[in-house]
């Protein structure tokens, strides 16, 4: 009896011993990968402010359940992977839609070219949003996808942040030469055109003044894994400066780790995408706006930061598509997150309004959506009007007015 339990014990600790060795195995390779897991138990808010502090390759974030007044939800979880630039917005949009449905979303944040490349080898990614349209266009045209599950969902902007000093500011005052604020906040009457021309003449002195220094670097997203740096090689290139800027490049993943290196003072100035640059720290950018077409100078304990549009002449339309990660098509249409018709209903709903020019219409129930994949209900909820209008305070145009896009 002894011997059995002696030999049990035995068995006990080789199988803790091998379960210890296989996390630590996996451990390791997470942290070679840059893979960090967040539980939906866990992943509030707060986690995910932190977490973009401190940017890394592939970090994963998971919607909340929320709001038990919801009369019918969804127990299933879908996994979305979305490109860096724009995992902030997905992480307010993600826990709406959970709240709304019942249905978690565990987020998957990375850069478009490192997303491509696993769903190449067969990642479960439900839904992948990229920050371009050429990946998730390859997916298609290689047969990973169905034609039909490709959708443009929004229109992403390049900006560059640079570090300047007040002196600066007060020489272009003394001197009566207008700055970039200036040009971009022009009152004279000046067609887009021409403010064009005069914010491209202003970027190219500033980049070229910045390289000036041996010293000072300038930080772009990785060309060949970020859309958002391949536009800030674009426009480098449009402005005959990428010889003369390769002595000064750090290059980020993506544009969040670009951005991070500005923010810690790495570098004196970065091509980020304007929604990021949303993200500065409050010291830096209290005062940042909601519209694009301005720049901004926000003071800090030793200098002030700017923050420049590129204009859209010096690089080509970022234009973020998406996919639905399946080879059967997906259901994306009708958009049930538009007011649906009363007629077309299929559940209760209290007694209308009456209008003699308005069709009565109620908002989404999920008992509408029967036969409708959980990643087509997410899909259809980003491509709602209200979602779509929400996109401009998060520094992106809407891809279309309503509904589901191209």
């Amino acid at each position: 009896m002894d011997a059995q339990k002696v030999m049990v014990c035995s068995l006990a600790m080789r199988l803790s011993s091998f379960v210890n060795l296989a996390m630590l195995i996996l451990v390791s390779a997470s942290v070679t990968l840059g893979v960090t897991a967040f539980s939906s138990s866990v992943a509030h808010a707060s986690s995910f402010e932190a977490a973009n502090n401190n940017v890394n390759e592939g970090s994963v974030i998971s919607a909340e359940k929320q709001n038990q007044s919801v009369n019918f939800k969804r127990d299933e979880k879908i996994n979305v992977a979305v490109a860096a630039n724009f995992a902030k917005p997905l992480k307010s949009i993600a826990e709406q839609f959970t709240e709304l449905t019942g249905i978690e979303v565990a987020v998957t944040v990375s850069s478009s070219g490192t997303l491509y490349a696993q769903i190449q080898h067969g990642a479960s990614f439900d839904v992948f949003l990229s920050a371009d349209r050429a990946r998730p266009q390859a997916l298609v045209d290689n047969n990973v996808v169905h034609h039909g599950n490709l959708v443009d969902y929004a229109k992403g902007k390049l900006a560059f942040v640079y570090a300047g000093d007040l002196s600066s500011e007060a020489s272009h005052e003394t001197s009566g030469e207008r700055n970039c604020e200036q040009i971009a906040h022009s009152s004279t009457g000046d067609t887009t055109a021409q403010i064009n021309v005069q914010l491209t003449d202003c970027l190219s002195k500033q980049l070229v003044q910045l390289m000036e220094n041996p010293q000072n670097k300038v930080a772009i997203a990785n060309p060949k894994l970020a859309p958002y740096g391949d536009a800030a090689q674009q426009t480098l290139q449009n402005l005959s400066l990428w010889q003369q800027f390769l002595p000064h490049r750090v290059m980020g993943k993506n544009v969040l780790q670009t951005l991070q290196f500005y923010t810690t003072g790495s570098v004196k100035g970065a091509f980020v995408a304007y929604s990021s640059a949303l993200d500065l720290p409050a010291d830096l950018s209290s005062n940042l706006p909601s519209n694009f077409n301005s720049v901004v100078n926000t003071e800090s304990a030793e200098a002030i930061t700017v923050i420049v549009p590129v204009p859209e002449t010096l690089y080509k339309p970022i234009i973020q598509s998406l996919v639905v990660n399946s080879k059967t098509v997906a259901t994306l249409s009708p958009n049930l997150f538009e007011p649906l018709p009363i007629k077309n209903a299929t559940a209760p709903v209290d007694e209308p309004i009456h209008n003699d020019n308005v069709e009565p219409t109620r908002a989404f129930r999920l008992s509408d959506a029967k036969g409708v994949s959980s990643p087509s209900l997410f899909v259809q909820y980003l491509m709602s009007q209200g979602v779509q209008h929400s996109l401009i305070e998060w520094g992106y145009e809407p891809i279309i007015a309503s509904g589901v896009g191209n």
